[in-house]
């Protein structure tokens, strides 16, 4: 039987993020994602990946993927993670397009009907957020993910205390603009030092956090037994790791309830699905992190409604990815950028629903 053959590989860079264009000799073409804080070198490390791709067999994903981190002789981080993870996404979606099913389909078949997806607030004062908070809320979401010292982002300078409180501040806020109903996710972005992070865990546990995210710097994952003993809240992280083995002291020692991949960041559906066995062994729920790019976007949400570890409040009581983080839970459908990809997963009282079509299911 004649195998497919990759005849060309084309990444872009534009102001909405990293994408790659991988064509195939029998006119199917797939999509990618990975858009990070360094893009312009991850470009430079998609055409480095070129000649192990040209030529190949767009099905055989496993292998090719293999052969992207294996050959390099410098392996990891984030640029390796993301070019790989663009490369595997528009892999998935010539495999989905050439059999004619979405790529849940192929990754086991819908482990649930619909996502819950959480929405993302920011706010400069106590008030504003809370008032958006409560828009988000108005609108069906049941989860919400907020972090104060924007303004000290704004003076390029963090200083733990008055963060500290200032998160004290925002979630007592929130909580009361809200109610008890909506789940708050604490967000931190890896900034405290243990001993903050250990006194925010404190005073806000009263309010009830679904958990707390990025409390410490990532660098170190044995930090966490320093926080954990502190706190019966939850904890989070995990958005920052490239590869199943950035994830292995994490979960093997306990030190998190809920990861953090990002598919674009993490080596793609193919990882993400490996992180996400491994994580299940453990009883380690999944929160998949989203850059909000179009394709990522899609392609989280694949996984999300494949994957057995990624959900709560759904209709299988055994499933384990916790939640979704979609940029469409936080806007007006008018507001979704739509040039590069489209659509956006439909949202409605807080869940996200499949995407039809074959592969990614976006034009």
């Amino acid at each position: 039987m004649k195998q497919m053959k990759i005849t060309e590989v084309t990444s872009y860079l534009s102001s909405d993020g990293v994408f790659v264009k991988v064509e195939t000799d029998e006119g199917i073409t797939g999509y990618g994602e990975g858009t990070n804080f360094t893009p312009r070198a991850v470009i430079g490390m998609i055409e480095e990946l070129k000649p192990y791709l040209i030529g190949e067999d767009p099905q055989r994903i496993e292998h090719l993927w293999q052969s992207c981190f294996r050959r390099l002789f410098a392996r990891g981080g984030p640029v390796t993670g993301s070019a790989i993870a663009a490369i595997d996404i528009a892999l998935w979606d010539i495999k989905g397009k050439a059999l004619g099913v979405p790529i849940y389909q192929l990754l086991g078949g819908l482990a649930r009907d619909k996502v819950r997806v959480y929405g993302p607030v920011a706010g400069k004062s106590a008030e504003e957020i809370a008032r958006k908070a409560k828009l988000l809320a108005d609108r069906g979401v049941t989860a919400i993910r907020y972090r104060a010292f924007h303004d000290w982002d704004d003076l390029n300078l963090h200083d733990h205390k008055r963060a500290v409180m200032q998160q004290i501040e925002y979630t007592e806020a929130i909580r009361a603009a809200v109610g008890d109903e909506v789940d708050l996710i604490i967000e931190c972005h890896g900034r405290y030092d243990p001993d903050y992070a250990v006194m925010l865990a404190k005073n806000v546990e009263k309010f009830r956090p679904l958990y707390i995210e990025d409390p410490i710097r990532h660098e170190n994952p044995q930090a966490y037994r320093r926080l954990r003993p502190y706190t019966s809240i939850p904890l989070a992280t995990g958005e920052r790791g490239h590869n199943k083995w950035d994830y292995r002291e994490l979960i093997e020692g306990g030190l998190v309830d809920y990861l953090r991949p990002d598919i674009c960041w993490c080596g793609g559906i193919t990882e993400m699905r490996k992180i996400a066995a491994i994580a299940e062994m453990y009883y380690v729920n999944l929160v998949p992190h989203n850059n909000w790019g179009p394709i990522g976007t899609a392609a989280s949400m694949h996984v999300s409604l494949a994957f057995s570890n990624v959900a709560l409040h759904v209709s299988l009581a055994f499933s384990n990815v916790a939640l979704l983080e979609l940029p469409a839970s936080a806007s007006n459908a008018g507001d979704l950028d739509t040039t590069v990809a489209s659509p956006y997963p439909v949202v409605e009282n807080g869940y996200a629903f499949p995407l039809d079509g074959p592969g990614l299911g976006v034009t």
